[in-house]
C-alpha cells in the first residue's frame, strides 16, 4: 500500500513541484492551501506523515500542529522560510519531528519523509486496521473509512459494520445479530436491526455489500448475488 502524505502549503507552484515528487516516488499525495483545509484533511482521512509550512492563512502552521498533537503522534516535518532559532525550537516544543528550511531541493524532503517513516516502530500488536473492499476498520480508535474517508458511526453501526466484516458471507439471522452486537443480557425488538442495517448500508454508500438474505436476515457480501439488498 502506498504512504499518503498530506502537503500542506499556499503557494501553488511550490504545492505543485512537491506534489509531483512525492507522485513519482509512490505516495497519494493530499493537497491544502491553508490551515482550515489541513485540519479538515487531517480529521477525515488516513495518512502516514504530514508536510506542513508555518506561514499559511487562515490558522498558520504552529497553531494547525498544535491542534494535531493534542489527538495524534503522526509524523510532522515543517517547512519554513523562518530560519530564526526561537522558529524551530517553539516547533519541536510542539513535538514538530523534523526542520526543513526553504529554498530547498525536493528530493531533499522526499528523503526527509523516506527517512523519518523508515524509521518509525509500528509494532504490529497496536495496528489493529482491516481492510476489505474499500471498507477500512480502525478497531484501535473505533474508526471506519470508505475510501479513506471518515464515515460517521454510532458505536452500535460501528460494532455491526465489524461483526459484518468478521463474518463476511455468512447469512446472518436478526436473533443473532442482536446478541452478538446489541448483548444477550439487552431486550430490545428484533425490528430494530432493519433500522440499524439502513442506516448502515446509507453510511458505506457506494458499496452495497450488505445484503438481504430471504427468510433469514442479512449478509456481508462483497460479490453479486440475486439475493435483493438496499432493501
Amino acid at each position: 500500500m502506498n504512504k499518503r502524505i498530506l502537503i500542506v502549503e499556499d503557494e501553488p507552484t511550490l504545492q505543485r513541484i512537491i506534489k509531483t515528487y512525492f507522485e513519482k516516488n509512490g505516495y497519494d499525495v493530499y493537497v491544502a492551501s491553508d490551515g482550515e483545509q489541513a485540519l479538515t484533511l487531517f480529521k477525515d482521512t488516513i495518512l502516514d506523515i504530514i508536510v506542513l509550512d508555518i506561514m499559511l492563512p487562515k490558522i498558520d502552521g504552529f497553531e494547525v500542529c498544535k491542534i494535531i498533537r493534542s489527538s495524534s503522534n503522526i509524523p510532522i516535518i515543517m517547512m519554513t522560510a523562518l530560519g530564526e532559532e526561537q522558529n524551530m525550537l517553539y516547533g519541536y516544543s510542539l513535538k514538530v519531528d523534523d526542520y526543513i528550511i526553504k529554498p530547498f531541493p525536493p528530493k531533499v524532503l522526499v528523503a526527509k519523509v523516506n527517512n523519518l517513516l523508515s524509521r518509525i516502530q509500528r509494532p504490529e500488536e497496536l495496528i489493529k486496521i482491516y481492510e476489505v473492499g474499500g471498507i477500512k476498520i480502525d478497531y484501535n480508535a473505533n474508526i471506519a473509512y470508505v475510501d479513506n474517508k471518515k464515515i460517521s458511526l454510532s458505536k452500535t453501526e460501528f460494532d455491526l459494520l465489524c461483526f459484518f466484516i468478521q463474518n463476511q458471507d455468512k447469512a446472518c439471522s436478526r436473533e443473532l445479530l442482536l446478541d452478538e452486537v446489541w448483548g444477550m443480557d439487552v431486550y430490545v425488538d428484533y425490528r430494530i436491526v432493519d433500522t440499524y442495517i439502513k442506516q448502515l448500508r446509507k453510511a458505506i454508500k457506494p458499496y452495497s455489500y450488505i445484503k438481504t438474505v430471504f427468510k433469514v436476515g442479512y449478509k456481508f457480501s462483497l460479490g453479486n448475488d440475486n439475493e435483493e439488498n438496499n432493501q
